[in-house]
């Protein structure tokens, strides 16, 4: 990565960013490092980090949090490119400057639009940008909020350390979708997040979406709606290691779509709401090496692979999964899965009423593992294979 030139701390001033964004634009082109005070430091807006910008705090004690959410129901149908929106209720509970972001329940995601509210005319909304996709109320969409603490598209040799984010206190109901992740990065190459929190986040807690050359590491999120960490749309050469996801709606280190070349390891997911590690495979991902994580006492699965090929899961401790519903949910499940390694995983239940009673199982057009040299003593289903050309060898059942 670039070597700094310029430190800049931030000094407080009345902005949407409490003078974080302004401290990062007075480097201008150059880059350089801004740093953050301890503190509690509101945003009503996204932080964008451009190439060649540290941003790092004082540790814990530097926070950065939002306001409780405020939500709108629309009232009328958009379009692809408008950028008026019409909304229901009789005061618009949001404020100009402000940002936020509109979606639908069934086309959120990329299909959504975030942008800062430029205008208020009555109960209608005029935004900075224009909407990525046609929205309706039959979808029940939606305006809400909510926005990335930290975002980034495009740049490259971006570092972000030491503090922590916090979701707005009792926040609860929807689960907003990845493009709301407190840390959301895009299409962004040399990346390093070292040592940052997130707290009851509305959705995902740390999030990066294509791009490449990207660490993660000793973070943790805790509480967060969605999953905890999530690396998906293409992201390539990506390292997640030495990070804590507990007690996440979602999957606590979930895979998306054509995640490639990269390692999630070393790491401990507990007690969230579906997986330890989920996704896997899902959605085209292939050639990652799962390794020496601890995935305990999740509602369902300890690792799920569905629908995918080239895997290797190695050295993990799954540990008293299916939470959810006693004997449900294997410890790891291979589900239309081929030319996966697994090797040398323990599989056990450490509760005085065991809720995994299964170990490693094959399903659906499974076919062509390498299923080798795994503990699963304790379990009543060691492992299960049903794929023709699968091999089971060397487990202790």
């Amino acid at each position: 990565m670039r070597k700094p030139t310029d430190i800049v701390h931030v000094q407080a001033m009345d902005s949407p960013t409490s003078g974080i964004q302004e401290a990062i634009e007075s480097l201008q082109q150059k880059g350089g490092r801004v740093r953050i005070p301890a503190g509690r430091w509101r945003l009503s807006r996204s932080i964008w980090i451009p190439s060649g910008v540290s941003l790092v705090g004082d540790g814990p004690s530097t926070e950065l949090c939002i306001a409780p959410l405020k939500v709108a129901r629309l009232a009328k149908d958009v379009r692809k490119g408008g950028k008026v929106l019409t909304l229901k209720g009789g005061r618009v509970p949001f404020k100009v400057g402000q940002e936020i972001g509109v979606s639908g329940e069934t086309r959120g995601g990329w299909w959504g639009t975030h942008g800062i509210v430029e205008g208020i005319d009555g109960n209608r909304v005029r935004m900075s940008a224009k909407f990525n996709r046609g929205l309706s109320v039959a979808d029940d969409a939606k305006a809400v909020s909510l926005f990335p603490a930290i975002t980034s598209d495009g740049a490259a040799d971006l570092e972000l350390a030491d503090f922590t984010i916090r979701g707005p206190t009792g926040s609860k109901g929807k689960w907003w979708d990845f493009t709301y992740s407190a840390i959301h990065m895009v299409l962004c190459q040399r990346v390093r997040i070292t040592n940052v929190t997130v707290f009851a986040w509305p959705s995902d807690g740390i999030g990066v979406q294509r791009g490449f050359d990207v660490q993660v590491s000793q973070c943790q999120a805790h509480g967060c709606r969605g999953h905890g960490f999530h690396p998906g749309t293409g992201l390539a050469r990506s390292v997640w290691s030495h990070n804590i996801g507990k007690g996440n709606g979602g999957d606590g280190f979930f895979f998306c779509a054509r995640v490639h070349h990269s390692t999630c390891s070393d790491s401990v997911f507990s007690e969230n709401g579906l997986a330890g590690i989920g996704g896997v495979a899902r959605g085209g991902d292939h050639h990652n090496i799962i390794s020496d994580n601890v995935c305990s006492y999740n509602r369902r699965w300890g690792i799920e692979a569905t629908r995918g090929d080239e895997q290797v899961i190695t050295g993990n401790l799954i540990l008293s999964n299916s939470q959810e519903q006693a004997g449900q949910y294997p410890g790891i499940r291979l589900h239309d899965m081929q030319r996966n390694l697994l090797t040398g995983n323990r599989l056990a239940d450490d509760q005085q009423k065991p809720t995994q009673t299964q170990g490693i199982v094959e399903s659906g057009a499974t076919d062509y593992n390498l299923i080798s040299n795994n503990l699963c003593t304790g379990m009543q289903e060691g492992v299960v294979v049903v794929g023709a050309h699968s091999r089971a060898e060397g487990n202790l059942l």
